[in-house]
């Protein structure tokens, strides 16, 4: 039998629920709904706008993807029943499912797969998805605006669509892990107005839920899809309802919730302590990491970065915080992906190491302020955070450990949105990063579909609007991206993608901290709930609710 929760923090979720509530839900507690908590408040609704897992967790309720991947990684269809490869690897001929519909009653067919990826390929589209279909014959022709439209899309019928590369791609199938938008709904709207576009706060998909609303800063409701063309789930309405972290878990042992993401590690034991609640631990294919700003006068010197690495003590951080809920990274790909590499350099915590490299980088400490000096500056590095409970506690062990080597860290902490769209994204990704956006941010990074997707981060390409945040460059690296590409023999590609980490792990632009499973506080009101690193919400159709 569980023990009493801990009586302060009993006192506290009271006290929450008390003051904040989780009420007005748009959903009345009945045996049809499922309410799930998330901290963080959904941005986007159309999920080719700049992809993020808070955003991801609903649209996948909403929308369906032309392919996905299963538990092992093995891509099946979704949208497209099935398909057919030309010996040579350049063509690929899908043939779609008949009988689906969009939410409005309209039929799904091969325009709206055409039109979906002609869009990424726009020159107006910047929601950060347009490397998926950059091998399509003609995209970066329609991209760079000399053709007007993707030569290598052909419409053979209404339910088949035909698909040329320039070359063999191993990643193509995994990138066509992607939702599919209605082309009679959006067919007259520029990409780069979809963020202000009505359907991107109200969406048309062909998934499992229909949007039904969306309160800013409280929830999201949606109804079953009873047209729905796959397997059908039982649970009639669910609501993701935003709050603190603090407030959510309140809600969640008053059973005013379902259905916590991610739950702090400081309560899972809380948690785990009251009857009728529970915690559900997923792994997910992601490792939490520095990012580096490489063109910031500091951390541009190898010997700094280096420095910095040396200097964390990465398992007594996992101690502290995550307990056996995570593990040391070293490597930038995750631990539990074929393109992990368990051979890469490793930085063993040596505070003395730390500080040999920054005096060699031509930093002198000065005794009176117990902080390094260099052209009389002191070395002083912002960290950019997402806040979180979980975050705080790094960042702050960070900022120990760091303070410890003489270096000085001030912890900027804002919402996900503000550090993403604002310093790693400027202007919403219509501008570039200079030195002056960030020195160093945090923040977890998951193989989606494939490891290619480290591409657009790692690999030298700038400019307005490029995820290579930190402006890293390394020509062996972009080789080996590119000839991963084309490796059809697994093992091949794989030694790619561990020369790849071996270099990056030299190089150190993203100090690798952890690889995370994900905590889920759960009620005993949902019965058969299953997560994985595809999403919390992935497979709701397994779930079901109790009497």
């Amino acid at each position: 039998m569980k023990k009493l929760m801990k009586p302060l923090a009993l006192l506290m979720a009271a006290l929450m629920v008390t003051l904040t509530g989780c009420g007005g839900s748009g959903a009345e507690d009945n045996s049809s709904s499922v309410i799930i908590g998330q901290s963080s408040e959904v941005a986007n609704l159309n999920p080719m706008i700049q992809p993020r897992t808070p955003d991801s967790n609903v649209q996948c309720l909403i929308f369906d993807y032309l392919v996905t991947p299963d538990e092992n990684l093995n891509y099946v269809g979704d949208l497209a029943d099935s398909w057919d490869i030309s010996d040579d690897g350049t063509v690929y001929t899908f043939h779609l499912k008949e009988g689906v519909k969009w939410h409005d009653g309209e039929d799904f067919n091969a325009d709206d797969v055409i039109f979906t990826l002609t869009s990424l390929a726009s020159p107006e589209y910047t929601g950060g998805n347009e490397g998926r279909v950059m091998s399509i014959v003609g995209a970066p022709e329609y991209q760079a605006g000399t053709a007007d439209s993707v030569s290598g899309l052909k419409k053979i019928d209404d339910y088949t669509v035909e698909m040329t590369l320039s070359s063999p791609n191993a990643a193509f199938l995994s990138n066509m892990y992607v939702a599919i938008l209605p082309e009679h709904i959006l067919k007259d709207e520029s990409p780069a107005d979809w963020g202000n576009d009505d359907f991107n706060r109200a969406p048309i998909g062909t998934g499992k839920y229909k949007f039904v609303e969306w309160e800013p800063g409280q929830y999201i409701s949606l109804e079953r899809n009873d047209d729905y063309f796959g397997t059908m789930p039982s649970i009639e309405n669910v609501v993701v309802q935003f709050g603190a972290d603090t407030t959510l878990v309140a809600a969640l042992l008053n059973g005013e919730i379902d259905v916590l993401y991610n739950l702090p590690s400081t309560e899972i034991e809380n948690v785990e302590a009251v009857d009728g609640v529970s915690v559900y631990n997923y792994e997910m294919m992601s490792v939490y990491y520095i990012g580096l700003n490489m063109l910031d006068p500091d951390l541009s010197d190898l010997r700094v970065r280096q420095a910095l690495a040396y200097a964390l003590d990465k398992q007594t951080i996992v101690d502290t915080v995550y307990g056996d809920t995570a593990t040391v990274a070293n490597d930038v790909f995750p631990d539990n992906h074929w393109s992990h590499n368990p051979d890469v350099t490793v930085y063993e915590y040596n505070p003395e190491k730390a500080k040999s490299l920054l005096e060699e980088a031509g930093y002198t400490m000065n005794s009176s302020t117990g902080y390094y000096e260099k052209d009389g500056r002191t070395l002083h590095l912002t960290y950019d955070m997402s806040t979180s409970t979980d975050g705080r506690q790094v960042a702050a062990l960070i900022q120990q450990y760091w303070k410890a080597i003489g270096v000085e860290m001030e912890v900027i902490e804002q919402d996900f949105a503000t550090l993403a769209y604002s310093k790693l994204l400027p202007n919403n990704a219509t501008e570039e990063t200079t030195a002056d956006s960030f020195q160093c941010y945090t923040l977890g990074f998951g193989v989606e579909a494939d490891p290619e997707e480290y591409n657009a981060y790692l690999s030298t390409s700038t400019g307005a609007g490029s995820w290579n945040f930190i402006h890293y460059s390394n020509p062996k690296v972009d080789e080996l991206f590119q000839q991963q590409l084309l490796e059809t023999d697994p093992e091949a590609r794989a030694d790619c993608f561990h020369q790849i980490a071996e270099i990056l792990a030299e190089d150190e632009p993203w100090i690798p901290l952890y690889n995370k499973a994900t905590s889920a506080g759960l009620s005993d009101r949902v019965q058969n709930f299953t997560a994985d690193f595809r999403g919390i919400n992935f497979q709701i159709e397994k779930w079901t609710l109790a009497e």
